[in-house]
């Protein structure tokens, strides 16, 4: 595997759940897996400004709460981690790209940057805004950008945020990601179908009879009530994650696995499910 490239990872929202439970956790494993943890700084957006050694601290607690309590994980927040408040206007992200050229410029990065939109889908406008009017959509080295599920609430307002986001960065810097994409189980779900002979043989309409997707989570609604006051539960979870387990249960292999081919046989799948009709089991 190459050298991984050194690199600013910004994420905006960089205090909020996703960062909490998911983004740091597997970010700090992932880098330790291949030693290369000194080689990814973090910088965390958010509103409000809790300063450099209080965030720091933060991401000590949420390692140490994900499993990673080891001196490792500590010496990395510690050398790695900083901190950034932007109010919700446009008029803070020239401030911002201030910081993040310092930041680049203290630690000697080349300016490879991967901006994160870990924020609720209400942010995504006038962030992609400030970021695309303060010239934060290129950098001496590449800049890549991240958008997390929900992407829009219905098809129209998702084709506006795609013209959006394409009207500041190209398509090959856009990334449009669901986080449920990356939990073992799910991915092992390829390698089970795929590369298992056994399984591979079996897994067809003649010798399946159902198949039942069950989301079953302990985790509660916590903090996040105002995200799924706006949201709701079927456009975060059954637009997204089950929709992605159904597409990758049902898919045909495709003739390549390269990321492009994959999507091509989702597609494909999500193209052949008939319309759910009103006197259909469904339950509310």
């Amino acid at each position: 595997m190459p050298d991984l490239e050194a690199s600013l990872f910004v994420i905006f929202g960089g205090t909020g759940d996703l960062a909490e439970r998911k983004l740091i956790p597997s970010l700090y494993r992932a880098l330790a897996a291949q030693d290369a943890a000194d080689r990814s700084v973090v910088l965390g957006v958010s509103r409000h400004d809790i300063g450099d050694e209080a965030y720091r601290s933060w991401a000590e607690r949420v390692l140490e709460a994900s499993g990673a309590a080891d001196k490792p994980a500590r010496q990395w927040c510690q050398a790695n981690f900083y901190h950034h408040a932007v109010e919700g206007s446009g008029a803070g992200y020239p401030e911002l790209r201030k910081r993040i050229e310092a930041i680049e410029t203290e630690r000697g990065l080349p300016g490879n940057r991967v901006l994160y939109l870990a924020t609720p889908p209400q942010a995504f406008v006038p962030t992609i805004e400030g970021l695309g009017g303060s010239s934060l959509n290129e950098s001496d080295g590449w800049t890549k950008i991240v958008l997390e599920k929900p992407f829009g609430t219905d098809l129209e307002t998702a084709r506006e945020l795609n013209r959006l986001v394409q009207s500041h960065f190209d398509e090959s810097q856009i990334y449009r990601i669901d986080h449920y994409l990356g939990k073992a189980t799910v991915q092992n779900l390829l390698a089970f179908r795929f590369t298992n002979p056994m399984f591979e043989r079996l897994w067809n309409r003649d010798r399946v009879e159902h198949v039942e997707i069950t989301v079953s989570e302990t985790l509660g609604i916590g903090s996040r009530a105002d995200y799924y006051d706006r949201a709701g539960a079927v456009r975060d979870i059954v637009q997204n994650h089950m929709t992605q387990l159904l597409a990758l249960v049902a898919m045909e292999p495709p003739n390549v696995f390269e990321a492009d081919r994959i999507r091509d046989e989702k597609v494909k799948v999500m193209k052949a499910i008939a319309p759910v009709a009103a006197d259909d089991f469904v339950v509310a």
